[in-house]
């Protein structure tokens, strides 16, 4: 019992008399939306999906009326099957631009994915209406016939 207290005792006093290890803290994040946005377009084209995501998030958190980080994380979820989720951060975008044609496109584009046509075709259109590209005929194309074939 002695020996107990005594080296419980020895342990406390070195733990105390030990010089402590600095730390460094991150008070502000000192990369831009445009840094994060860039990392995670790094990541995902390394197939680090989680990370890639990560910095999309970082990148709207910093500038939440920027789009493109939008974009690129409703890609990043559409090209992991994750619907409900690409639907999300698509509408996420459109809310801070409603007149994007790429956000509108590629919500379209989801929204085809899932069946969901008459929505689908509504974007599109109105994609078309603001920027007519080739890229957004031949999603309106495909939305067509996807629903000739159900």
């Amino acid at each position: 019992m002695k020996k107990s207290i005594f080296l419980l005792a020895v342990l406390i006093l070195v733990g105390c008399a030990m010089p402590k290890i600095p730390q460094i803290i991150v008070i502000d994040d000192p990369l831009t939306a445009q840094q994060h946005n860039d990392l995670g377009v790094a990541y995902e084209e390394k197939g680090d999906f989680v990370l890639a995501g990560k910095e999309y998030e970082k990148a709207i958190k910093k500038n939440r009326d920027w789009v493109i980080p939008y974009l690129n994380l409703g890609h990043l979820y559409y090209r992991q099957d994750k619907l409900d989720q690409a639907e999300r951060a698509l509408r996420e975008g459109l809310r801070v631009k409603g007149d994007h044609p790429d956000l509108l496109n590629n919500l379209a584009w989801v929204l085809m994915e899932k069946g969901q046509y008459d929505q689908a075709t509504a974007l599109i259109d109105k994609a078309i209406a603001i920027e007519d590209k080739e890229e957004y005929r031949d999603t309106r194309r495909e939305i067509i016939e996807r629903k000739k074939g159900e």
